[in-house]
């Protein structure tokens, strides 16, 4: 296709660049505030050859030439590199991605063009536009090409050219769809990408790899000047206590009233630390600094500047998608008033001011709730939330429609709240809608549910939400003696729902197993291979895991089960055992341990022995006399044998049993948990539910970190 004829439109101005700094400083801002983006980073532009993705091309190469130096994001740009994505719809839709990176390199944008892959869902149909959902599958294909990419590249930032117009049909078919108030804000400036759960380096993750590297992006070491003003402050300090020292007189400390036994039990309760596993974050963030420009001043600035650009003609076939129907639909006909371009922007301007408003009370109620004892390695929590909305002024008591107001913007605010606790632990990939957490608010602040809320007035029990099973734990007052009623603070202990019987468990296979090498004369050997560092695989929506390995056998990755426990300690040397049991009791008590992942070899094998079963993986293979094999070697049967497995490690607690490292190194990393909600939250510290003077005095040593010396081995050789 070539470029449409060039209209001029005579009432739209072209967006100078100046414009468009401010709006991509509005858009693009810091991520991660507290660190030191020194470090150069390129950024993605999504490309489609439309005039609004070739004006976004335009704008950036400006800025550049504007700011060399201009930050988005944490990190000052190196470079704007373009991501064309040919859906394959139609026929020369792969000359047009060329003819368009063709375009893009006159004006200095190196571009990739990424052609999408339909056969995997395409399943009965023979075309795409034939399935039923084609917009989201595309949608879905788009983002996660894209997402992958990014990751590939490690870019972070991904500029995405959607405009007013695409605002205003957004809104629009939510307007058709039903959404509230918070849907009708249309889309966001800056957001998580989508589509791409699951996706490490793309979907909240690779900033532990990246604190990794020897020059990070993010960067959180103190520079020479912060160094120095430390030390001098610190050198203050000790001369202004030191001084206080020797100007007062001392008096003698009375140890009578300390009960010293008491005081070192809780030292060495605090002390006691368990093996503690990083906690992802970052990912790939879309931004849209164009929300505020219409398409006519796009197409203006592409005529000014003699910009070419491509229309896509399925974009004009109002029968393919829903957009293309209400694009048609406001194009094509007079709607009321209250429908058209102004009153509909209008309208989402007025709705995403109530929400900000809201979420800034939710911000502020979070300051209130207490976060204790958060603990990745097993991803539990315990919360104690404020009281909240007992409180009316006097004149909402005279109107109960203003009453009722108040308590349903309360609700909407504890409900917000609710929802970002609830996001720490649960293993859902995005967060329950306020609308999905009614029941919840009532039972978790009684003071804002109605009256007739029969789980108002009931005494606080356990249940479950979102993947998440809510006990309620009354904490005695420091007043009050252990095990009195009364005087307690409500508090609730947050852990992963026991998995149903009925429903298959996470669970993920390697793909790899290692064979056994024969010896060659004269050359040096491995006879059990190792495997390359295989991909980040998200189980169950809570860990992030990888692993490399040498084990002539399959590795899966599902939760402890009881049955293994007992081969597992038997295995164990001596202080495994006893740490092991600590650590289950204080940090995995009851049906907690069993939401760990575990790590299984697929069959029993003897590691320090390692003879595997013949004819691996095919459980009915035999050798034939005549013919050599009967049955597929390789083909592994297609339900899994349970039975088979042997536990071998418990990675989130750093037990595992002797001789492992030789054999298999894994790392494991939690979620990424939200470091405003973390930070905002007030805390204090406290031990655990159990006490831990019924440790029974068991030593705990300090974690290994098996796979640095693992790799450094292996490194050597």
């Amino acid at each position: 296709m070539g470029t449409i004829p060039h209209v001029l439109h005579t009432g739209a101005r072209p967006i100078h660049v100046l414009e468009f700094v401010d709006a991509v400083r509005a858009t693009c801002p810091p991520r991660f505030p507290a660190t030191r983006g020194n470090q150069h980073r390129p950024v993605a532009l999504a490309i489609s050859g439309g005039v609004d993705s070739m004006a976004l091309a335009y704008l950036c190469t400006r800025l550049r030439q504007f700011d060399p130096m201009f930050k988005i994001s944490d990190n000052p740009v190196s470079g704007f590199r373009a991501m064309i994505i040919d859906h394959r719809l139609r026929e020369g839709s792969d000359r047009e991605a060329g003819a368009v990176a063709a375009a893009l390199k006159t004006m200095g944008v190196s571009g990739d063009i990424y052609p999408l892959i339909w056969s995997k869902v395409l399943g009965d149909y023979n075309h795409p536009k034939d399935l039923p959902n084609f917009e989201s599958l595309a949608r879905k294909l788009r983002y996660r090409r894209l997402g992958a990419a990014c990751g590939f590249r490690k870019m972070a930032s991904l500029m995405l050219a959607h405009h007013e117009d695409d605002q205003y049909e957004t809104i629009l078919m939510r307007l058709m769809q039903g959404h509230g108030s918070r849907g009708l804000r249309g889309m966001r400036k800056a957001s998580d990408i989508p589509e791409c759960e699951g996706e490490f380096g793309a979907w909240q993750s690779g900033y532990v790899d990246d604190q990794n590297r020897p020059q990070p992006f993010y960067n959180n070491r103190l520079s020479k000047w912060q160094r120095k003003d430390l030390r001098y402050e610190l050198r203050s300090k000790i001369n202004r206590l030191m001084d206080e020292d020797e100007s007062r007189d001392h008096d003698q400390i009375e140890y009578d009233d300390y009960d010293l036994e008491e005081f070192y039990l809780n030292k060495r309760a605090i002390s006691f630390d368990p093996f503690n596993i990083a906690v992802e974050d970052g990912g790939v963030c879309v931004y849209r600094p164009l929300l505020e420009f219409s398409k006519d001043r796009l197409i203006a600035t592409c005529l000014a500047n003699n910009i070419p650009w491509w229309e896509d003609p399925t974009n004009q076939d109002a029968t393919l998608t829903m957009r293309n129907a209400v694009r048609h639909l406001y194009k094509g006909y007079t709607l009321p008033v209250a429908l058209q371009k102004p009153s509909v922007l209008a309208l989402s301007k007025r709705c995403d001011e109530q929400a900000q408003a809201i979420e800034a009370e939710a911000r502020r109620l979070l300051t209130k709730t207490i976060i204790h004892d958060f603990e990745p390695n097993v991803g539990t929590l315990t919360v104690q939330f404020p009281d909240y909305g007992l409180a009316l002024p006097p004149r909402d008591m005279r109107s109960s429609l203003r009453s009722q107001a108040r308590r349903l913007r309360q609700r909407e605010v504890a409900g917000l709240l609710i929802q970002r606790i609830l996001l720490l632990v649960s293993p859902e990939l995005q967060p329950s809608p306020v609308s999905n957490l009614q029941n919840v608010i009532s039972r978790l602040f009684p003071a804002l549910s109605n009256s007739e809320d029969a789980s108002s007035t009931e005494k606080p029990k356990a249940f479950n939400i979102a993947g998440i099973h809510l006990t309620p734990v009354e904490s005695a007052s420091r007043g009050s003696q252990p095990g009195s009623s009364g005087g307690g603070q409500l508090s609730w202990y947050l852990t992963r729902t026991p998995y149903s019987s009925t429903l298959p468990v996470p669970r993920f296979r390697t793909p790899y197993w290692s064979v056994e090498s024969k010896r060659k004369k004269g050359r040096r050997y491995q006879r059990w291979k190792w495997s390359q560092w295989l991909r980040w695989t998200l189980w169950d929506g809570r860990f992030w895991m990888r692993m490399t390995h040498r084990l002539p056998y399959r590795v899966i990755v599902q939760p402890f089960v009881k049955e293994h426990a007992k081969a597992l300690r038997e295995l164990l040397s001596p202080d495994d055992r006893d740490r092991l049991a600590v650590v289950l009791k204080r940090y995995a008590p009851g049906k907690v341990r069993y939401t760990l992942p575990a790590i299984y070899l697929e069959e029993d094998l003897d590691l320090e022995n390692v003879v595997p079963r013949p004819g691996y993986p095919n459980p009915s293979f035999q050798e034939s006399d005549t013919k050599g094999v009967i049955g597929d070697q390789f083909a592994h049967p297609k339900v899994l044998d349970v039975s088979k497995l042997k536990l071998i490690a418990l990675p989130t607690l750093d037990i595992q049993v002797p001789k492992l490292e030789d054999w298999l190194v894994y790392e494991v990393r939690y979620k990424r948990a939200d470091r405003s909600t973390l930070e905002s939250a007030g805390t204090y510290d406290r031990t655990s539910f159990v006490d831990p003077k019924r440790a029974n005095g068991v030593f705990v040593r300090a974690p290994r970190s098996r796979a640095g010396r693992r790799i450094s081995r292996r490194r050597n050789r």
